[in-house]
């Protein structure tokens, strides 16, 4: 099975804009703002792919996307503001784990189990996740690059 890499590719992307907002060698337009094209160039993806992403994220009040000639993406809130947590919510991602979707068989003791004795660990799981995108910010990305 693939890993999804949609939060990673959310994630650069919102990390580019924030770090092109305070960068003279990241290439704006006259107003500040980021190009789809350059996103997808350093994401080194198909803008389509980009445009999608960059949708949700300006749904979720993450980015703002101004269109038309001289349009381009710009952060919605300060990158301090936003947490990792943030973009992962916005994406609607799914739990990193979840049980076999297939009915136990009821004549196995273990697979009749399985969904009740998994859960508990799933749920922390998730929980530990979660807690670590919040308190990670954006800002703390950008100071790492």
């Amino acid at each position: 099975m693939a890993a999804n890499s949609k939060f990673a590719m959310a994630t650069h992307i919102m990390t580019l804009i924030a770090h092109a907002s305070s960068s003279k060698e990241v290439e704006k337009d006259s107003h500040g703002l980021v190009r789809s094209e350059l996103i997808a160039g350093s994401v080194n993806t198909n803008p389509v792919v980009v445009r999608r992403i960059v949708s949700i994220l300006a749904k979720a009040g993450l980015v703002i996307s101004h269109q038309g000639k001289g349009g381009g993406l710009e952060l919605a809130k300060s990158p301090s503001q936003i947490s990792l947590l943030d973009i992962y919510n916005a994406l609607g991602e799914e739990p990193i784990f979840a049980v076999n979707p297939n009915l136990p068989n009821p004549a196995c003791e273990v697979s009749v189990r399985m969904p009740e004795v998994l859960d508990p660990v799933f749920q922390s799981a998730q929980e530990s996740l979660q807690a670590n995108l919040k308190k990670t910010k954006l800002s703390d990305l950008l100071k790492q690059i």
